[in-house]
């Protein structure tokens, strides 16, 4: 049985009059009756009573005519089904956070895209840049907002999305905790808590250099795999540390003050990253949608 002789069946049906039927199924009369015909032999039973009158359904065509139309939808929907997921209007999209990431990336990015697309499961997880990029090349991953790409190679395409500005973590009985704002020379020299750099080596340059100037390293007297541990040891007198103002923001630990630096204000980027040969449509639904809203369009990695 084929879903176009259910069609032809369904559409005589309804309007119970051939003519009307093949103008809406775009035939010739003859050319619908002799396919009707063709159905009815296969089923081995007749559909339609014919005579002077005009057409009706059988028996046989009134209990069929439910389960056509059952069958038709189905058929019908599984059709949009494999269209929406061929576009990327529907289907899953993996996500990652790198954990300084602020929760405005999702409110102003992710948030946005499940609203126009509610098809798309999105589902948003967090890691470190080093292996998210990895995961980014095994496919567990579709996209991942990153600081810096460690690894940029020809594979991964990257997008940048905004700058956020990186603020100090201070014990609260260190005399920088009186200063409203921090320059250079005020954390120059001072001991640093300090995570590790194969978490991510070039956000890891990046924030120094933003803090010290290029290539000047300081004594990291203390090292921390995450911001609140980070955090933790600077109350504990360990040295001081340093955050990104979205991270600051959510991490409030009990002997610590943050301090905002005076101009020029040193900051460091947020970088959605996705690889080039990923077929997911909805990855490029998500990039398109990014890109329309940061204002530019997706740029190489390698860049």
């Amino acid at each position: 049985m084929e879903l176009r002789h259910l069609r032809y069946f369904v559409a005589v049906a309804e309007d119970l009059h051939y003519g009307r039927a093949a103008a809406r199924l775009h035939l010739t009369q003859p050319a619908l009756s002799q396919q009707i015909k063709v159905f009815e032999r296969e089923l081995g039973v007749e559909l339609f009573a014919r005579d002077r009158r005009g057409v009706a359904l059988t028996g046989a065509g009134t209990a069929l005519l439910p389960a056509a139309k059952d069958v038709l939808a189905r058929a019908d929907a599984a059709v949009e089904l494999a269209r929406r997921h061929g576009t990327g209007e529907a289907g899953r999209l993996v996500v990652s956070l790198t954990r300084s990431a602020p929760r405005e990336v999702v409110t102003e990015f992710v948030e946005p895209f499940r609203a126009v697309h509610p098809a798309v499961d999105v589902r948003v997880t967090s890691g470190f840049t080093a292996r998210d990029e990895e995961r980014l090349r095994e496919r567990s991953l579709d996209a991942a907002f990153v600081r810096m790409l460690d690894d940029p190679r020809d594979d991964l395409d990257s997008l940048t999305v905004g700058d956020e500005p990186v603020v100090a973590a201070v014990p609260t009985g260190d005399p920088l905790a009186r200063k409203r704002r921090l320059r250079r020379a005020d954390v120059t020299g001072r001991p640093l808590v300090w995570w590790p750099r194969e978490h991510g080596p070039r956000m890891w340059d990046r924030m120094l250099d933003e803090v010290f100037g290029e290539g000047v390293r300081p004594e990291i007297a203390h090292s921390e795999p995450e911001e609140e541990h980070m955090l933790y040891a600077v109350a504990q007198g360990r040295g001081i540390s340093f955050v990104t103002e979205g991270k600051a923001a959510t991490l409030h630990v009990p002997g610590v003050a943050v301090r905002r630096f005076a101009d020029p204000v040193p900051t460091v980027p947020i970088t959605l990253a996705w690889s080039r040969d990923n077929p997911n449509p909805a990855l490029r639904r998500f990039v398109a949608h990014i890109s329309d809203r940061v204002g530019l369009p997706a740029a190489s990695s390698g860049a």
